[in-house]
């Protein structure tokens, strides 16, 4: 045999080793490139990072301007309101008179006299509120009163001037009486007050919308403000937030990226594309938007918000 052949022999095996070394390299190279191409091209929307940092709990709840001491002024019976001496809007005095009564079918009967009706309390006069919640029309002048179950005006004392909120089931054991709360006005823009919890119902509620009871359960919590200011009218909308619980340098990450089962908690951690450890975790304080997380996480993993299977 000679040399030549010889070569050849060993040549053959060669070449196809680094045919099929550059075939299944080519392979590697070519399912990467597919997984690339098979991922997802708006996976970044359902990933979210781990991060170290303060924690703070807050409420925000929307509430309305009342007062916690009103009146409601009546007509002594049936007949007319012949004048009217202290119009809405307008400060009264205990015992001042408000209003002239006169009874009978006809105004301009001589039957009865005049008599005066005069303010049960001190405060601003406002028309009285229906039992639909809407306000009863203007008291003028000539206007027939139907009997003594009539409210002609409301007496509301500008003194005792407090906000209710309506708190779900879900909050009210965050809150406590003698809690301090800050409060905004929509109506008053650039102005901050700050006001404390002073009652918290112990009867829970069902929660009214405009198509009637949603089912939903709340408590009815009331405000004292502080320094109430002549600007301030009942029936505004009040804005109230309270720092509830803080936490300084921990682990958390988005609320959304934690699943529960039973009364286990997880997280989806992120290896590459969409491949993910599923990973036991202990939540901790909560915010609105993050979520304190105990378990075998480190600043900087990426978390998935919603399970990888259903993503691909």
């Amino acid at each position: 045999m000679g040399i030549g052949t010889h070569m050849k022999k060993l040549f053959k095996p060669a070449v196809w080793t680094v045919v099929l070394a550059l075939i299944g390299a080519g392979a590697v190279q070519g399912y990467k490139r597919y997984k690339r191409m098979s991922v997802r091209q708006d996976l970044q929307d359902f990933l979210r990072t781990v991060s170290k940092g303060d924690l703070k709990l807050e409420l925000e709840e929307s509430g309305e301007l009342v007062s916690r001491d009103t009146v409601d002024v009546f007509a002594p019976g049936r007949g007319f309101i012949v004048e009217v001496l202290k119009k809405e809007g307008q400060y009264a005095e205990k015992g001042e008179k408000i209003m002239m009564f006169k009874g009978g079918e006809r105004m301009d009967s001589t039957q009865y006299v005049p008599v005066p009706i005069t303010a049960p309390s001190s405060g601003l006069l406002t028309r009285c509120v229906s039992r639909y919640g809407g306000s009863d029309p203007e008291i003028r002048a000539g206007k027939r009163v139907d009997g003594a179950s009539t409210c002609i005006t409301r007496v509301v004392d500008m003194g005792a001037l407090a906000v209710n909120l309506m708190i779900s089931e879900m909050d009210i054991f965050k809150l406590k009486v003698g809690m301090t709360v800050g409060i905004t006005f929509t109506s008053i823009p650039g102005e901050k007050f700050t006001g404390r919890i002073d009652v918290i119902a112990p009867m829970a509620e069902s929660k009214s919308s405009n198509w009637g009871s949603s089912g939903a359960k709340v408590f009815r919590v009331v405000i004292n403000i502080d320094k109430p200011i002549q600007k301030m009218r009942v029936g505004m909308s009040a804005v109230v937030t309270a720092d509830i619980e803080a936490k300084k340098n921990v682990l958390k990450a988005p609320i959304e990226t934690l699943f529960q089962e039973g009364l286990n908690y997880y997280v989806y951690r992120q290896k590459e594309a969409l491949e993910a450890e599923k990973l036991q975790v202990f939540p901790g304080l909560r915010s609105e938007s993050e979520v304190e997380l105990v378990g075998p996480l480190k600043p900087g993993d990426v978390l998935f918000t919603a399970v990888p299977e259903t993503l691909k």
